[in-house]
């Protein structure tokens, strides 16, 4: 344990004095965005090879996971590759993957699937609003179905569980009612003009003017 302790401090502390380094550096000249990924990407091999040495520090390959990630981040972000809402894209999918490696490691580590989902579903959400996919009444829409998929979810896990319907089938509902909404709304404008067409074409043809009323016939003389 002292050992672990030791090591990880090791790892720590070298980071620190880098980027210490660096940030001072970078307080008399411009200091390349290359250099931080550089010293990201070495701290990060630093942190595997501990864990490499002791296979149960698990802190460890997290803390490489991390440096090398934003390292990533760095990366794509000079080379133009990901901007604006393709950064909280990044960030949410790697933020949720090392929840989705614990369920994988140990299936009883159950709970790790509700951060991981979380993130992964306002990821695609971040996504899809900036590719226009969703906008307007459609948001809410997924939000709702995004809540009440883990729901049915559970009840399919364990049939038992029946009440587990009751939450996800009222939120599935009302999300498919913004689904509704949202397709109607792109037929309501015509529908109207239609309908106050149709009305007045009807006031016109059946509407009898004063000069047409037909009163009781004089008596010839």
């Amino acid at each position: 344990m002292k050992s672990k302790g030791l090591r990880q401090g090791a790892v720590w502390g070298s980071i620190l004095i880098l980027v210490g380094v660096l940030l001072l550096v970078e307080t008399f000249t411009e200091v390349s965005a290359w250099m931080w990924i550089i010293v990201l990407v070495a701290g990060g091999l630093g942190a595997l090879g501990f864990y490499l040495s002791d296979r149960a520090d698990w802190a460890m390959l997290l803390t490489a996971y991390v440096l090398w990630a934003i390292a990533l981040l760095i990366a794509l972000v000079s080379l133009d590759i990901l901007r604006n809402e393709a950064v909280a894209f990044y960030v949410l999918l790697v933020i949720a993957l090392p929840f989705l490696a614990v369920f994988y490691r140990d299936r009883s580590q159950w709970w790790a699937l509700i951060p991981a989902y979380v993130m992964l579903v306002v990821a695609v959400m971040i996504g899809l609003i900036g590719l226009g996919i969703l906008d307007d009444l459609l948001v809410p829409a997924y939000i709702l179905l995004a809540i009440a998929l883990p729901f049915f979810g559970l009840y399919a896990w364990d049939r038992k569980q029946w009440w587990f319907l009751i939450p996800g089938g009222i939120l599935a509902l009302v999300g498919l009612s913004f689904l509704v909404a949202e397709a109607a709304i792109e037929y309501i404008g015509a529908l109207v003009l239609i309908l106050i067409g149709v009305v007045l074409l009807v006031r016109v043809f059946t509407r009898k003017e004063p000069g047409d009323e037909i009163g009781p016939s004089e008596p010839e003389v």
